[in-house]
């Protein structure tokens, strides 16, 4: 029954703050994944060529791009969020990635477009841990766990709406489906209007907040396990699972499927449902488990999975089956970061620290889709390629042996 009861005795604002965080995550997600959907199309329309090297390639430049961009606007608007507030915070960052994404698209060159999905990276890098920080220090200590895996996983909404805009929008350009991206923005202007600041930010702030107590002994050790972890998660997804659409997507070319707008937005349907079943179950299994039990087992299961998917399946129909295993593991370890890493620093800090963990990795991942696109290139083969990437999943489980277990504990002041 305990376990049931966890959204229970819940205050209206609290449910007000869930709703606005819930929201948005998933179109903080939705918009940073429309690259990965549009990524064929607008390549080649951009770049006058069908010839899966070159477009893996210049996709690779992109990705690595908005990655840099993911990473810089994490940490910068955690060191924003810290010192003006997490609500304020969030409302700007959804304003950014919005705005950046529609502008997206009116690029008439690789370049621009690289030039916006940078600039829509940094929004939605910082909307995560202002997001992360509000919803934990809002919720009571019973309820933050479960409350922080189901926002994780609503982000698999964001895939399901990136997905759904590319149905409807698709047939008319890719241009039309980047221009669906501003929609974010009203859900800005609503939460600068009806969320406040935590009690937990304001008692902080009254005592004061440094940047210089992330590298405190205390500290040290927690933030760079964190940012091992993240890291290693991040740099697998980016390398591997954002792929999806586009190795579907030759995958079917090369059969002679000349229009694969259904086939692609179904696959990525069903890869990110797994994850969305990833996510809910992360918090579940940690509670019982453990913090570290429950990472070691899904950096296992993304492993595992990862090479089955890429190295045997060779079709559409078993890619429909694999999918969803897949995507259980790798989208649903993003879920333990938003349980875990305000487990490990202080209310001063707290934003700033998570949102270094979670996005410090981004500037080590933006290599991975240019690995991936250079093999891609050198190899001919997107299997391969992404196959490869995805063992950096093994380093995950030598982190876990060193992280701090947190279960049970509550949040540090």
């Amino acid at each position: 029954m305990a376990e049931e009861s966890w959204y229970r005795g819940i205050t209206p604002y609290q449910w007000r703050v869930f709703v606005c965080v819930l929201l948005g995550w998933a179109l903080d997600i939705m918009d940073g994944y429309l690259f990965a959907i549009m990524l064929f199309p607008a390549m080649s329309d951009l770049l006058a060529t069908t010839d899966s090297g070159i477009i893996g390639k210049h996709g690779g430049y992109i990705l690595a791009v908005f990655l840099v961009g993911w990473g810089l606007g994490g940490i910068l608007f955690g060191v924003i969020a810290d010192r003006y507030g997490r609500a304020k915070t969030m409302a700007i960052t959804i304003l950014i990635y919005a705005v950046f994404t529609g502008l997206s698209g009116l690029a008439q060159t690789w370049e621009q477009l690289a030039l916006y999905r940078f600039l829509t990276g940094l929004g939605v890098g910082g909307e995560w841990g202002a997001g992360a920080a509000l919803l934990a220090e809002s919720w009571p200590e019973r309820s933050r766990t479960k409350a922080a895996g189901v926002m994780q996983s609503v982000g698999g909404l964001g895939f399901f709406l990136a997905s759904l805009l590319y149905l409807s929008l698709g047939p008319l350009g890719w241009r039309w489906v980047f221009a669906g991206g501003i929609l974010p923005a009203i859900l800005a202007f609503y939460v600068r209007r009806s969320v406040h600041e935590p009690e937990r930010w304001h008692k902080a702030r009254k005592e004061g907040t440094s940047i210089f107590k992330m590298i405190t002994p205390a500290v040290r050790r927690d933030l760079l396990i964190g940012t091992t972890l993240a890291t290693v998660a991040t740099f697998g997804y980016q390398g591997a699972i954002q792929w999806v659409p586009t190795w579907i997507s030759a995958m079917l070319h090369a059969q002679g499927v000349t229009k694969a707008t259904a086939q692609v937005s179904l696959i990525t349907i069903i890869l990110n449902g797994g994850g969305m079943v990833g996510c809910i179950c992360f918090p579940l299994l940690a509670d019982r488990w453990g913090r570290k039990s429950a990472f070691f087992a899904y950096f296992l299961g993304a492993l595992v999975t990862v090479q089955a998917n890429f190295f045997w399946v060779q079709d559409y129909t078993t890619a429909l089956l694999v999918s969803p295993i897949m995507g259980f593991f790798t989208a649903g370890l993003f879920s333990g970061f938003a349980v875990y890493l305000p487990e490990l620093f202080p209310t001063a800090i707290r934003a700033t620290a998570q949102g270094f963990c979670y996005n410090f990795g981004r500037f080590l991942s933006a290599a991975a889709p240019l690995i991936t696109g250079l093999l891609i290139s050198s190899r001919g083969s997107l299997s391969y390629a992404i196959g490869i990437v995805g063992l950096v999943y093994v380093l995950g489980f030598i982190a876990v042996v060193f992280a701090r277990e947190t279960k049970g504990q509550p949040l540090p002041e």
